[in-house]
């Protein structure tokens, strides 16, 4: 499973880039006490790993490894959840094209699958509206 390549597809989006997406404020892991300076940030989780898939000869091959985007919106841009939905929406094409790519790392995406999305949140913490979208990658490398 490859985060670089995950990051790059983000990264190098047009449509992610039209909306003001860019390394500045797409960040991968982030626990800053303070948010980006921008309108709208993200944020990639890289959560636990699932049990991997077994073959025919009960070796382990690969797991699935789960990630969570949040997408917050500070409340001064907007209060409207479409800015929002409409970043997740491309998110998940965006994801879901990734098949074979291998990143910088030398890791290789294999499969990206969509997994849902929360409610719409409030953080305080950020000053933000927020939500996230979740995802099964399985890769190699």
């Amino acid at each position: 499973m490859s985060r670089a390549a995950i990051l790059d597809a983000i990264l190098t989006d047009s449509q992610l880039i039209d909306l003001g997406f860019n390394d500045s404020n797409v960040l991968p892991n982030y626990d800053g006490d303070q948010r980006p300076s921008d309108k709208m940030f993200m944020v990639l989780r890289w959560e636990e790993n699932d049990t991997g898939i077994q073959g025919d000869d009960a070796t382990l091959q690969h797991g699935w490894r789960n990630l969570a985007i949040w997408v917050h919106m500070y409340r001064e841009f907007s209060t409207d959840f479409d800015h929002i939905d409409d970043t997740l929406d491309i998110l998940d094409g965006v994801l879901s094209a990734i098949v074979g790519v291998t990143g910088a790392d030398n890791r290789t995406v294999t499969c990206v699958e969509p997994q849902g999305r929360s409610r719409d949140l409030k953080d305080d913490g950020y000053q933000t509206y927020c939500r996230s979208a979740s995802y099964r990658i399985v890769g190699s490398g």
